[in-house]
């Protein structure tokens, strides 16, 4: 038998090929490299890749979160309100006690014929010379005048035991029906005006002459 011409490509073909080798070859899709991914078809994973893999991290829900939110202010709130009953029921502590001297009054009264004469208002100064000057104010209580009233006044510590005055003054004035003055005179006293006691702490001894 005689060869063929193949009418496509116009090889010479053998007389035992029904069609031509060349225009076959040309024909079979190319094989794929070995080694090489299978092609991936549309819209999914390689054909052959291995599975993805899950995370294992979980993550917790939103009303578990939120119920935990809530339960930590609620546990804060109660345990504020706690502290705070325990606070006012728990007893007040006393203050400690001050002994403070009872100071006497700062005034004298005479007896007998002139015993609605009152010596108040005591204020104790100094002039320049340091010469001590007591001023106080002389009242008449009574409805009556008493004309004519001299009397001599010793100033006694009340915060000490010792009967001895820290000063002596003397004074003499006219007093009418509740008339009361405002006199100044010295002091006769060993003592300087700071050194004497204040005057709440002062007691008159008033001896009408």
């Amino acid at each position: 038998m005689f060869a063929w011409i193949c009418p496509k490509c116009g090889q010479e073909v053998p007389p035992a090929y029904s069609e031509c080798p060349n225009c076959a070859e040309g024909a079979r899709p190319a094989e794929a490299p070995a080694g090489a991914p299978a092609p991936t078809p549309a819209g999914g994973p390689p054909v052959g890749a291995p599975p993805p893999q899950r995370s294992s991290s979980v993550s917790a829900p939103w009303w578990f979160l939120a119920l935990t939110v809530a339960g930590t202010f609620l546990a804060v709130g109660m345990l504020v309100m706690l502290l705070q009953q325990r606070r006012a029921a728990a007893p007040p502590q006393p203050s400690p006690s001050v002994a403070l001297e009872t100071p006497g009054p700062a005034t004298a009264a005479a007896s007998g014929e002139f015993r609605d004469i009152e010596l108040t208002g005591l204020r104790l100064t100094e002039d320049a010379q340091q010469k001590a000057f007591v001023q106080f104010v002389v009242v008449n209580h009574s409805g009556l005048g008493l004309g004519r009233v001299a009397a001599t006044v010793h100033l006694k510590a009340v915060a000490r035991q010792a009967q001895e005055p820290v000063g002596t003054f003397s004074f003499e004035t006219t007093l009418g029906p509740y008339e009361a003055k405002d006199l100044r005179v010295p002091l006769e006293t060993k003592l300087r005006v700071y050194e004497l006691p204040d005057w709440q702490f002062l007691r008159a001894e008033l001896q009408v002459r």
